[in-house]
């Protein structure tokens, strides 16, 4: 009898145990998860801290390829001033913010965490100074004959070590439709098309004064001459 309830007790506690570690496996699993943002409404305030006013001011997700519409529009932020943005209802948190100021420098702000903290204010210690021009202004049509539209365009010189700057930060040519680009530089330049599904092109050494339009069409990158297609 003494024997039998030994085994009992034995059977027990081995039940006891299993049902403690189960519980603490649950316990772990459920501090370990990984919590979910809700979608909200995501809003945040921009202030000016510098002595100069801010004419244009981008504000994207931190996953996304381009900087969006400018949301100043056709105001500015004076110095001391602030701005109150609604960015829409999303599920992203993490936001990068550029500033545009009178004078064409640029302050960037990477990452911002608008749930956490929607205040953000720009005091320009990080102001780059806007580019020296690299040549002559010139010009060139872009006609998008692709299914989808361009987001980013990017003209740099043949011996360029990058791309540099967008030159559709503000805007996108859509599809079957023509956009004038403004640039400085040589005739002779590096083109990189960037559409709204991500994908990217690219066409080496484009004679832009010589044949100063460029036609994106499906299955070629572009073509410096309007009759040179297959």
């Amino acid at each position: 009898m003494g024997q039998r309830r030994q085994i009992w007790i034995l059977l027990w506690m081995m039940v006891a145990s299993l049902a403690a570690l189960s519980f603490a496996q649950h316990a772990l699993a459920e501090t370990t998860r990984p919590t979910q943002v809700p979608i909200g409404d995501r809003e945040m305030v921009v202030t000016n801290h510098t002595n100069k006013p801010v004419v244009e001011l981008y504000i994207s997700s931190q996953d996304a390829d381009s900087w969006g519409q400018d949301r100043l529009e056709d105001d500015e932020l004076p110095p001391g001033q602030n701005v109150h943005l609604k960015l829409g209802r999303t599920r992203a948190c993490n936001f990068d913010v550029l500033a545009v100021y009178e004078d064409a420098s640029r302050e960037e702000s990477r990452g911002v965490n608008i749930c956490r903290d929607r205040e953000l204010a720009f005091d320009g210690k990080h102001a780059t100074p806007p580019p020296e021009p690299l040549g002559p202004e010139r010009s060139v049509t872009v006609i998008n004959e692709s299914p989808r539209p361009i987001q980013q365009l990017y003209f740099s010189p043949p011996d360029a070590a990058q791309w540099g700057e967008d030159l559709l930060v503000a805007s996108t040519i859509s599809a079957h439709d023509q956009r004038r680009i403004a640039f400085h530089g040589a005739c002779s330049v590096d083109v990189r098309v960037v559409f709204s599904n991500r994908a990217a092109e690219e066409r080496r050494g484009l004679d832009l004064c010589r044949f100063p339009e460029l036609r994106i069409e499906p299955g070629w990158t572009t073509i410096d001459r309007p009759d040179a297609r297959d």
